[in-house]
């Protein structure tokens, strides 16, 4: 796990590795690092625009799921799937959380790394969640 301190505001830990190349006591170590974190504000899934969901984001719901930590699906890769392969997945993953899921954040997020498409949206909803970004009330 990589440790990446944002200001002194939180930090975020991302979890290379995870599917095809996890370590092989991966999945034990994620599990116990998602029970013990008392200050575990949120969790990112990032799902791959050009797949969807695969098996081993399957296996990540249903442990976040089972767990009962608030999660937040992002679509990757935005860029690179065709717009008719793009909204098919999106829809896809869309009716998934709303059948199957209950701690899933209801929006997805779009991001491109490439295109920066979606990534503003999606840091502001991090510093929302993180208390660093309180939303003010319009009258």
């Amino acid at each position: 796990m990589n440790f990446f301190n944002v200001g002194k505001y939180f930090t975020l830990v991302d979890m290379p590795g995870y599917g095809y190349h996890a370590p092989q006591d991966f999945v034990e170590m994620v599990e116990a690092y998602l029970q013990e974190r008392q200050n575990l504000k949120r969790t990112f899934l990032l799902v791959d625009g050009l797949v969807g969901l695969q098996k081993t984001d399957h296996i990540g719901i249903e442990m976040l799921e089972e767990f009962g930590i608030p999660y937040v699906l992002v679509v990757t890769k935005i860029d690179r799937a065709s717009k008719g392969l793009l909204l098919k997945n999106v829809l896809d993953i869309q009716q998934f959380v709303e059948e199957k899921t209950q701690g899933c954040f209801p929006q997805l997020f779009l991001v491109s790394s490439v295109e920066f498409s979606g990534i503003h949206l999606l840091r502001c909803f991090i510093a929302h969640v993180t208390g660093n970004l309180p939303i003010a009330e319009t009258n």
